[in-house]
């Protein structure tokens, strides 16, 4: 991970040029790489293939392009990446735009004679697939702008001119496009081919700019993929080939490589160039009530979906398959992609636990209520060299990433790239909850109620007191499991930051003996606002059903908090006193180095000038964080937060409402 840190600031700070030359680098390395294993394995594959080949060279692409983006942490607004409120509208008119002007050119095509309409051999089963066709070049469309006007835009964008940041994608696309050709990119169709996809991409990119986000230009994109797929896979247009307009209109059967067709977008092209010279470029920002909607029925969201398919079907059997129809696309997904996981996964899964027999050191639990300041507290000690912290990949594909690189590396892009609740920019690599790693490998855990809100077996899983002696052996052989696979390469001391083990302290200190635990705390006031905005925000993203309005997270959490706190501190009352410390918040906010120093003191643990220069230069890099500002509590929500935390919030020092109310 050194090397990746090192490797990432050189490329940030490198100019645009080199950073699309080391994309350039790392893709065709890839290629290559699975161009050569597909040789040795003797199966027909080739990145020059229309369908397949170009299929694997988009998704390496995406995959190094978003690693590229995660490790310049630029906000994503300035790729274009955002979730504005009118964002469904804006994609739907797009995608009738695109769809509106292939119609309409088709027709004008007809009426020149170039095509007549066939209706026979249209069947049933023609016209599903026809429609499948169609739903899926959205995805497809997304996808590609994503890439050229998202990423690569932005990218090029940041150091160098506009008309560069649109130029460059727009011939890279139109090379990838015509890559394939029979001819290859320099015959004649590959040339006619190449002059008008990128006609088509730079209008796109101009649109990006004027618009703020991919929004727009991915739905002319998807208007004019669905029109095209449909009538090509039934057939619709008989092409006349010796028709005068032909060459001009279709050449080949094909209209992006049609003069006439050019001649439309260079027109349109000029007017969305006018409109940018005039307007110039438009910064999108995300709406949260949009993005809370967008997340709420995003298939590719979460953490959990690598479950092997076996704990899959029992989550389902025990939720009745009680599924909301908006939520079937992800269920779907995760089906699908936890199908074709728990076989790549399986060697992995079966002899990992014979073959990783070493003993790792007794891990540093970083434990609070959620939205305590957990993450913040994980982000400044997972700088320490001397700790190991599980990163996101490894969260997300328990079983797997030790050897299944591969599948972890194709649902890198499904990976949320920032946090709903409080915009935290996550990548990869960052350091992530092992509880979703337990959760998935199919251990009892609380989290599963984000999915199952409705299934409230589940939320036992917060206190030790709810696993049974079954449940406790399995918990336990996961968590040995996953930190052996973690520690695998080093033997450094796990760093583990788990809000859900805030309760589960005894059983943690009769798995760990020699544990040490810092547990977080803050205002509980700035808890309940936070959490409710994690209510709303996060947990859309692993719903599966809606949760009931009268009983939910949020409705239980007063409750819930106080439950955690009693059941933390009977727990550390049998730790040395050199096993746990607390600090608070906010007095981290304001001092975060002093308050590591504390906590190190008071725990044994060393502080290195190395860990003390990381965290200075970690430190200068967030200053300019802003955290979000929740709704504000009734008084009512304050008095129960006082009558069921008032000792807690004493204890913490957190007891000047307390002290008004008694005056």
């Amino acid at each position: 991970m050194a090397f990746f840190d090192r490797l990432s600031r050189n490329l940030v700070a490198s100019p645009p040029l080199v950073r699309l030359l080391a994309l350039f680098a790392v893709v065709a390395a890839l290629g290559a790489a699975m161009q050569g294993a597909a040789a040795v394995a003797g199966v027909h594959f080739s990145l020059l293939d229309r369908n397949a080949g170009s299929t694997v060279l988009i998704v390496v692409s995406m995959v190094v392009l978003l690693g590229m983006i995660a490790a310049e942490g630029r906000p994503l607004a300035e790729y274009g990446l955002v979730i504005e409120r009118n964002w469904r509208m804006k994609f739907a008119q797009g995608a009738a735009a695109g769809a509106c002007v292939y119609l309409a050119y088709c027709a004008v095509a007809a009426l020149a004679g170039v095509y007549s309409l066939r209706t026979t051999g249209i069947t049933a089963g023609r016209t599903a697939e026809a429609g499948l066709d169609a739903v899926l070049a959205i995805p497809l469309a997304v996808t590609q702008q994503l890439i050229f006007c998202g990423c690569l835009l932005g990218m090029l964008r940041r150091g160098g001119s506009r008309w560069s940041a649109v130029v460059v994608p727009a011939a890279l696309f139109a090379a990838a496009c015509a890559l394939g050709r029979a001819d290859g990119m320099l015959g004649a169709e590959g040339q006619r081919l190449f002059v008008g996809m990128f006609m088509l991409a730079s209008l796109l990119g101009v649109l990006r700019m004027i618009s703020g986000s991919i929004t727009l230009p991915s739905g002319v994109l998807a208007g004019c993929l669905m029109p095209r797929k449909v009538i090509s896979k039934l057939d619709l247009l008989a092409f006349s080939p010796d028709a005068p307009m032909s060459p001009w209109m279709a050449p080949l059967n094909d209209p992006r490589q049609a003069p006439a067709l050019w001649l439309l977008m260079a027109a349109v092209l000029v007017g969305a160039v006018a409109i940018l010279w005039l307007r110039g470029e438009r910064v999108a920002n995300t709406d949260d009530q949009a993005a809370a909607g967008f997340h709420r029925t995003n298939p590719f969201s979460n953490l959990v979906q690598l479950t092997p398919i076996d704990r899959w079907v029992r989550l389902l059997a025990e939720a009745r398959c009680r599924i909301d129809l908006r939520y079937l696309p992800r269920l779907a997904f995760s089906l699908a992609a936890s199908a074709v996981n728990t076989v790549l996964a399986l060697p992995e899964r079966m002899l990992a636990p014979l073959l990783l027999r070493h003993t790792p050191q007794d891990p540093l639990f970083l434990v609070g209520v959620n939205r305590s300041g957990t993450t913040h507290l994980h982000n400044l000690l997972a700088l320490d060299p001397q700790f190991r912290s599980p990163r996101n990949y490894e969260v997300f594909n328990p079983h797997g990433f030790l050897t299944g690189w591969l599948t972890t590396l194709l649902m890198i892009p499904f990976l949320m790239w920032r946090r709903p609740m409080d915009s935290v920019q996550m990548t990869p690599f960052s350091s992530q909850e092992d509880e979703f790693a337990l959760a998935a490998m199919g251990s009892p855990s609380p989290y599963w109620s984000f999915n199952f809100p409705r299934v409230g077996a589940h939320n036992r899983y917060w206190r030790s007191a709810g696993f049974d002696g079954a449940e406790r052996v399995r918990w336990r052989r996961h968590y040995r499991l996953f930190l052996r696979k973690l520690t695998a390469l080093n033997g450094r001391r796990p760093l583990l930051k788990n809000p859900a083990n805030t309760g589960r302290i005894d059983m943690l200190h009769d798995l760990f003996p020699g544990a040490r635990y810092i547990h977080i705390v803050r205002n509980p006031h700035d808890v309940l606002r936070s959490n409710r905005r994690f209510a709303e925000q996060g947990l859309v993203v692993f719903q599966l059903q809606d949760p009931a309005p009268e009983d939910n997270y949020a409705t239980r959490f007063v409750d819930h908090y106080a439950q955690m706190m009693d059941d933390h501190y009977a727990g550390a009352a049998s730790l040395a006193s050199d096993q746990h410390a607390t600090v608070r918040f906010e007095d981290l906010e304001s001092d975060p180095v002093g308050e590591i120093e504390r906590l190190y003191r008071q725990l044994g643990l060393e502080m290195t000038d190395a860990y003390r220069a990381r965290l200075d230069s970690y430190l200068q890099s967030i200053a300019g964080y802003q955290k979000n500002k929740p709704s504000k509590l009734n008084e009512a929500d304050r008095q129960a937060v006082e009558v069921a935390l008032g000792s807690y919030m004493q204890m913490w020092g957190y007891c000047e409402t307390a002290d008004r109310r008694a005056a």
